[in-house]
């Protein structure tokens, strides 16, 4: 499924990024004016042009594909993010127990 609001999340990246449209050209080989387009919504880009804005707006090819529709999430985000949750959990735990340790020497 096609995200329609693709050129405005692009935009918000960039503008981000502090770039302006002819410095994402120059990064990424996109003509200025076509990268415009997108940005209003006046085109949609294909999976090569996201390939080659991707990296300099910070996103891997795989972000971009899914930002665009071209890929759809799948369930390895979510249990990604589930993960990074446990993971951090525990960390903290460790931490704190460590810390018990080095308050009573």
């Amino acid at each position: 499924m096609r995200n329609d609001n693709l050129g405005e999340f692009l935009k918000a990246r960039r503008v981000g990024k502090r770039l302006t449209l002819a410095q994402l050209s120059e990064l990424s080989g996109v003509d200025t004016s076509f990268l415009g387009r997108i940005e209003t919504g006046k085109r949609f880009p294909s999976a090569n042009v996201l390939q080659k804005i991707a990296a300099p707006l910070g996103y891997s090819d795989a972000e971009i594909m899914k930002l665009a529709g071209y890929l759809s999430p799948d369930q390895t985000d979510e249990r990604v993010t589930k993960m990074k949750e446990s993971m951090k959990g525990e960390i903290e735990t460790a931490m704190s127990n460590l810390m018990e340790k080095v308050e009573t020497l």
